[in-house]
């Protein structure tokens, strides 16, 4: 046989239909009317096909149990006898995915052969209202409660079910009427009915062979060039301590930086850059963050940090930076420091941070604390434009 054509046979699912000679089986594949020396290498190939298919590779199934104790008062029992062999449902429950209902009968009239329905008996019924997608087991007890929750021998019936689709589990016969009267259970015209059900179902999932990918990790290899400092082809001096970095990673995080690199800017023609304005340890843990796209570890920033770094992130456009600053700034306001943050937000355009300030300051709880404060007169002169809208919040609050 020629491999191509055999190659050909394994790209259809319906290959056996066409070849009905390969035969699979527990150990492999073999071809009959072809000798084992000459079957053994389609023979390899074929259980190679057989076996590697990465879809599914094995099933677990185990049985799964759920229980429900249900009670039904059945109220104004004696106006239900009009309704003789009619079920009418007591109750509706939810257990093991599917829904239940509890069904009586209050008297037949007559006999009823199919059934074995005796006429002047209660009867009770279970009812699997949806359908099962598999079998399901089925224990179920129902009783008659006395006034003190008591029952007995007398009053407890149970039966057990498989069901494989919509049906019914019945207790025909369940109490003549004449001692379901004259019982404790009947008292001022109600009957109650306590219903323990038990389902069993087999829940089976499908095993299949994964591969699973590793977390991205390119934060790590740009943090661990960032301190290597190879291949590092920029250098910016801050007072007397200097840094180096890598021109590319910069401009892919930053607009400014891009800018100041591949465009018409000084900047692009220097490998030597002078930051003013910005403390070492604020650029440092900038510098950080543009690699890593985080902040150094176990660094718990201070409310006056994550002001210098919202500068930074807002100078150089670090959006994300800004947020996380913004975030910590928020968790550390206080009534002494809301105004002069409320103004630094504005200064700096963070939006987030403006309109938690206003909010805060706004409140009931804050506002008379807040305009007391030193930073609240400076908001009237810098800002009279949020004071407006701090206005129009306190005018909505009260």
């Amino acid at each position: 046989m020629d491999l191509s054509k055999l190659l050909l046979i394994f790209q259809g699912s319906f290959f056996l239909e066409i070849y009905p000679f390969i035969i699979v089986g527990k150990r492999g594949a073999h071809f009959h009317g072809m000798s084992n020396k000459e079957n053994e290498p389609y023979s390899r190939l074929l259980l190679w096909h057989t076996m590697s298919d990465p879809a599914k590779m094995a099933s677990v199934c185990r049985m799964e149990m759920f229980s429900v104790v249900y009670h039904v008062n059945i109220i104004g029992y004696s106006l239900a006898k009009d309704f003789g062999s009619t079920c009418i449902e007591a109750g509706k429950f939810d257990l093991a995915g599917h829904t239940w209902a509890l069904c009586y009968q209050p008297s037949v009239i007559e006999r009823d052969v199919r059934y074995n329905l005796k006429p002047e008996c209660l009867n009770f019924s279970l009812v699997l209202v949806t359908q099962p997608e598999v079998p399901i087991a089925v224990s179920f007890e129902l009783s008659l409660l006395n006034q003190d929750g008591k029952t007995s021998l007398e009053a407890t019936k149970s039966l057990q079910k498989v069901f494989t689709e919509k049906g019914s589990l019945g207790f025909a016969n369940f109490m003549e009427i004449s001692k379901l009267v004259a019982s404790e259970y009947l008292r001022n015209d109600s009957l109650l009915v306590q219903c323990s059900l038990q389902v069993k179902k087999p829940s089976c999932t499908e095993k299949t062979k994964k591969i699973v990918a590793p977390p991205p990790d390119l934060n790590q290899h740009l943090g661990c060039l960032l301190e290597s400092k190879e291949g590092a082809d920029v250098s910016f001096h801050l007072s007397e301590e200097t840094f180096v970095a890598h021109k590319a990673v910069l401009a892919a995080r930053s607009p400014v930086f891009r800018a100041q690199f591949f465009g018409s800017m000084m900047e692009s023609k220097t490998d030597s850059i002078k930051i003013e304005e910005m403390e070492p340890e604020v650029f440092k843990t900038m510098l950080h963050f543009i690699y890593m796209e985080k902040l150094p570890p176990g660094d718990d920033i201070s409310f006056e940090m994550a002001q210098h770094l919202l500068v930074a992130a807002d100078r150089y456009r670090l959006e994300r930076l800004k947020v996380i600053c913004a975030e910590k700034l928020c968790a550390g306001i206080d009534a002494k420091t809301a105004a002069a943050t409320l103004a630094f937000a504005v200064r700096h355009g963070c939006r987030l941070l403006k309109d938690f300030c206003v909010d805060f300051v706004a409140s009931r709880e804050m506002l008379d604390a807040v305009m007391a404060s030193d930073g609240f007169e400076h908001l009237m002169s810098s800002c009279p434009t949020v004071l407006k809208e701090i206005l129009e919040k306190v005018k909505r609050t009260f």
